[in-house]
């Protein structure tokens, strides 16, 4: 377990203490609105719109914690269009809980409002829990390969709630985040899978796929995010206290292929297999930009 520095324990506490504040702030709003949605169904829309404008609040404040409290130097590469208007699908590497507040940093004002998809367990965390809930994040539970032989009626499952969170949000702008890699990277679990590539595991296709099928057209880009930590990954409390030197992002905006935007992944072979290809190609790229964004050896993690 990392430990950190003792000199860097004031700036830890200092951040944790104002994050928790404005976690709180915020939350007291958010937890009315999330009690109206419950007792007032017809009001689903309004009421997310409300929650989203509170929420975007509380997103800027953790936007300027990490800018303003924290040594962190960034270095973030923009490519094609951005838009807070049109909702988009955000597809990432994932190697840390670090990524997501380097996400907020690297995605606000330029996309609508972030959707993640997320573990169900993450629904039960103290104080955003509830508002993860509320805003109709997909919570997806994991289950092994194993299982699904044993319970193969869950099998699908957690494509159709991505399928049926990603429906209400039709009528609200949003980027719907997913590490399509579905768990952070390691050198286990990518000697495991045998993956093909050097810095990345293999991409799930299906709740991609699943979630622009939802949106039924209304997401055309994909945002393809390259997150790189030259200087070695941090523990999510280091990086809160200042220990993570370097973040380097490459954000690309481009087109999705229009026969993919639509189809049947579970049933279409052909469009499966296609989208498939789409996806490897992608994580192709985002290996190479990796090869070119860090160093030749690879740093141990902070």
């Amino acid at each position: 377990m990392h430990v950190c520095r003792l000199r860097s324990i004031p700036r830890l506490t200092a951040v944790l203490v104002l994050a928790f504040l404005l976690t709180a702030l915020v939350c007291i709003p958010v937890y009315v609105l999330i009690l109206l949605k419950l007792l007032v169904p017809s009001w689903r829309t309004r009421i997310a719109k409300e929650m989203v404008h509170f929420c975007s609040q509380w997103v800027l404040g953790v936007v300027w914690l990490q800018r303003h409290f924290l040594p962190t130097r960034w270095e973030i590469h923009y490519e094609g269009e951005f838009s807070p208007e049109s909702s988009c699908l955000v597809a990432a590497n994932h190697q840390s809980w670090v990524d997501i507040p380097v996400l907020l940093v690297v995605l606000y004002g330029r996309v609508p409002f972030p959707r993640f998809v997320l573990k169900r367990q993450l629904l039960y965390l103290p104080l955003i829990g509830p508002v993860f809930w509320g805003l109709d994040y997909p919570a997806l539970r994991r289950h092994s390969r194993e299982y699904l032989a044993r319970h193969p009626e869950l099998a699908g499952r957690d494509l159709q709630t991505v399928r049926l969170m990603c429906r209400r949000y039709r009528d609200l702008p949003a980027s719907i985040i997913n590490f399509l890699e579905g768990t952070r990277f390691s050198a286990t679990k990518h000697a495991r899978q045998e993956s093909p590539f050097r810095h990345l595991l293999r991409p799930r296709a299906g709740g991609a796929s699943f979630a622009l099928s939802a949106m039924e057209g209304r997401v055309t880009r994909l945002v393809d995010l390259t997150i790189a930590y030259p200087e070695g990954r941090s523990a999510f409390l280091s990086y809160l206290a200042g220990e993570l030197p370097l973040v380097r992002v490459r954000a690309r905006s481009v087109e999705i292929p229009r026969e993919l935007l639509q189809g049947d992944y579970l049933q279409d072979e052909e469009y499966r297999a296609r989208f498939q290809d789409y996806l490897r190609g992608l994580w192709e790229e985002k290996d190479r930009s990796l090869d070119e964004m860090l160093p030749e050896e690879a740093p141990q993690p902070l």
